[in-house]
């Protein structure tokens, strides 16, 4: 897996939570996992604690099923034979996809579907915000849903499963680390999340840019040369781990073995 794809599918997480349809919403989200009211939440009367331990949990439940997700995906992608063909057509759906996070011409894109009634009250806390997290990745809100489509694609591409789900398990921690954070400092980041919530626009545009970008990769096979020269950089510095300056061969050897694994 390259790194440059799981960069992007990293960056892809950080910018679905940053989106119109997830960023303001987060004191109700936190509400519903922590089980107590949006205003006790934002008053910082709620234990940090009970507030990051239940979000553990709630980005536990999407990354599962973004996972799962990604292992079907790359299941059928083995299946059928993930070759440049479909790699050049998935690369066109995602150009496609890029330009709607702007226009918005996808009617299906914008229904929201999370229903937070598959986690009654009478669950236990850790399950219930579990459940909320299967349900909050089931809905693929509006603005997530094209970024995730994406990256589903590009998944697809590989023709591996463990390669699909580390793409999908990037995007998880992209978009679960501000979940995590947000849960610790809601109260001192309050500044942060209005300046995202007024360059909400801003933020549709790097999308749409890095999805574009993506999808540019994939139709041209540029994903392929980056994973191949990440394997090249770590041939020579393998090699130079072993006949190189004493105070570099750590270093080195390091570097070629993380470039190694990241163009395989």
């Amino acid at each position: 897996m390259s790194v440059p794809s799981l960069a992007a599918a990293f960056a892809g997480g950080l910018l679905s939570f940053l989106s119109p349809c997830v960023l303001p919403l987060v004191p109700i989200y936190l509400s519903f996992v922590s089980g107590e009211s949006a205003r006790e939440i934002a008053g910082g009367r709620v234990p940090k604690a009970l507030l990051a331990s239940r979000t553990i949990f709630f980005v536990a439940g999407f990354s599962a099923v973004f996972v799962l997700l990604a292992l079907l995906v790359g299941s059928g992608a083995r299946l059928l034979g993930a070759g440049v063909v479909v790699s050049r057509v998935a690369g066109i759906v995602v150009l496609v996809l890029a330009a709607n996070v702007v226009l918005d011409f996808i009617p299906f894109l914008r229904a929201t579907r999370v229903n937070t009634a598959v986690a009654p009250k009478g669950i236990p806390g850790p399950a219930r915000a579990a459940l909320l997290g299967m349900a909050f990745a089931a809905g693929w809100t509006p603005c997530v849903g094209p970024i995730l489509s994406s990256i589903l694609l590009l998944a697809g591409t590989q023709a591996d499963p463990a390669r699909a789900a580390s793409l999908l398990a990037a995007y998880s921690i992209g978009l679960a680390l501000p979940f995590l954070l947000a849960s610790l400092f809601l109260d001192r980041s309050r500044a942060l999340l209005s300046f995202f919530q007024r360059h909400s626009r801003a933020t549709k545009i790097a999308s749409a840019a890095l999805l574009a970008l993506v999808g540019a990769l994939m139709l041209t096979g540029g994903l392929t040369g980056f994973a191949s020269g990440a394997l090249r950089a770590g041939y020579a510095l393998a090699d130079l781990a072993e006949t190189g300056p004493a105070w570099i061969r750590p270093f080195a050897g390091l570097l070629s073995r993380w470039l190694s694994f990241s163009g395989a």
